[in-house]
């Protein structure tokens, strides 16, 4: 009875250790699937950029353009190639927005820190007519942006095709008018170091959010 009883027994453990194999073999599609999935999503995740803060432009090539700064040197976009660029549109007589996306640059600067040196900032002037050099030069003073803002003007013509370039709507107040004022779209596009536009802010942005995307690009 006994040797039945353990012939019964080793049976039945074979049987068990057959059907625990089966059903391992059975599983082990899945397994492989899920690990397979797994790895696609490491590898997307680490080759995907992070997503940028600003308004996607979708690397659309920066139109180029060859103004003078507040030194009188001549400068160009392309000057800038291989590195970040934020390019924004100001006027010195600005008694509201453009002096905040000042300040806010100052801030965004300062917290770059050492990325800055891989950065550039460049203003536009929407005022030819009364963005003097002098006034440039107390503008950027007032902001603490000495040394870091490169700030363009030029002619109207010359000044004309690169604000329809860069979509930017331009007004100035009336000829008569007691104060210069100049109605304008505010932007503040981020350039990657290849030349293409690739965020899009307005004047409410926040500086840190600019300074993620510019070091995003930094790092590509």
């Amino acid at each position: 009875m006994t040797k039945v009883s353990t012939q019964v027994d080793r049976y039945t453990s074979k049987q068990g250790k057959r059907e625990s194999a089966r059903s391992t073999i059975s599983r082990l599609p899945v397994y492989l699937s899920t690990c397979l999935l797994a790895l696609l999503i490491l590898i997307t995740a680490c080759a995907s950029p992070s997503p940028l803060k600003g308004t996607d432009l979708g690397k659309t090539p920066a139109p180029d353009f060859k103004l003078t700064d507040q030194t009188g040197a001549a400068v160009s976009l392309a000057d800038f190639r291989g590195k970040v660029v934020v390019l924004t549109f100001l006027y010195t007589h600005c008694p509201d927005e453009c002096p905040l996306i000042a300040s806010k640059l100052r801030l965004t600067s300062d917290a770059l820190g050492e990325t800055m040196k891989q950065v550039a900032f460049v203003a536009v002037s929407v005022d030819p007519e009364n963005d003097t050099p002098l006034a440039v030069a107390k503008f950027v003073q007032a902001h603490n942006l000495e040394g870091t803002l490169r700030y363009l003007s030029g002619t109207t013509a010359q000044l004309q095709p690169v604000w329809s370039a860069y979509s930017l709507y331009v007004a100035p107040s009336p000829t008569n008018a007691t104060f210069p004022s100049v109605s304008h779209s505010t932007r503040v596009i981020v350039i990657d170091p290849a030349g293409n536009q690739r965020a899009n802010f307005g004047s409410d942005f926040d500086p840190a959010d600019l300074a993620f995307d510019v070091r995003a690009l930094v790092r590509e």
